[in-house]
């Protein structure tokens, strides 16, 4: 069974790849902007495992999987300097591949492996198969709702302290300075994201807002919730009806998952 040592010499390990990216780079900031998000995904991930009374073997699991889960972008950024998966890489089957090569998880049990594993190459889908066996359907529901509460956090700092070189944190996409009425009205309708629709900015804006629907714990929604993310997020969208309609139902079903036992 796995310990918070184990956790530890991954930890270890994972900052003996990363960091040559970062030592490597001309720009360092998209390295560091990941080394920095996975060690909030890892704190967020300890709260929700602590929010589901978790024990210490999953718990530590679960930590370790928030530790490689983007071991991907980094090969990512350096070749083809985006994180948009559809103009290179599945940055989760890259990053498998980089789990494996670097033998990061050598030191743990078989079973501990595949999970974490399986958990990575799941945690950017649209959504998941509701055929999962236990184990991998709890780690897979963490590590996407962590992941979320950072990209969060990630996004509204973003928006709020917009910087013209960071622009690779939206994919680059340009600002039309129009209402996503697709993209917002498909939301509405359907309670799911479409990929496709993601062609300028404020379409990137109705998706992340729109991941909610795709959240598995109240904590998560509790703590994304308080962190008035969606209003940033819609707010830069042209004023509408269909956009106020579209955050309220967004907030609502935040409020409702958050105060689900």
């Amino acid at each position: 069974m796995m310990t918070h040592d184990d956790f530890l010499k991954i930890e270890k390990q994972f900052y003996a790849y990363t960091t040559p990216f970062v030592d490597r780079a001309e720009d360092a900031y998209p390295f560091v902007l990941k080394q920095e998000h996975t060690a909030r995904v890892c704190k967020a991930m300890r709260m929700l495992c602590a929010s589901l009374d978790l024990d210490g073997p999953k718990t530590a699991r679960a930590c370790a999987a928030a530790m490689v889960h983007d071991m991907g972008r980094f090969p990512q950024f350096a070749v083809f300097h985006t994180y948009a998966d559809a103009r290179s890489k599945n940055h989760a089957a890259l990053g498998c591949r980089e789990i494996v090569r670097s033998n990061i998880l050598s030191h743990l049990s078989v079973t501990d492996r595949q999970l974490i594993l399986r958990a990575v190459a799941l945690h950017n889908r649209p959504r998941l198969s509701g055929k999962l066996g236990s184990d991998l359907s709890l780690l897979a529901r963490l590590l996407r709702d962590a992941d979320k509460m950072d990209i969060y956090k990630v996004m509204k700092d973003h928006y709020l302290n917009s910087d013209s070189s960071h622009g690779f944190i939206t994919y680059d996409l340009h600002d039309d300075g129009k209402i996503p009425t697709t993209a917002a009205q498909l939301l509405l309708e359907t309670r799911q994201n479409d990929l496709s629709c993601v062609n300028t900015l404020n379409a990137m804006r109705v998706f992340q807002a729109g991941m909610v629907y795709d959240l598995n714990f109240s904590a998560a929604a509790a703590a994304i919730l308080d962190m008035e993310v969606i209003p940033v997020l819609l707010g830069g969208i042209p004023p509408s009806e269909l956009i106020t309609r579209l955050e309220k139902t967004l907030l609502d079903h935040l409020k409702s998952l958050a105060t689900q036992k």
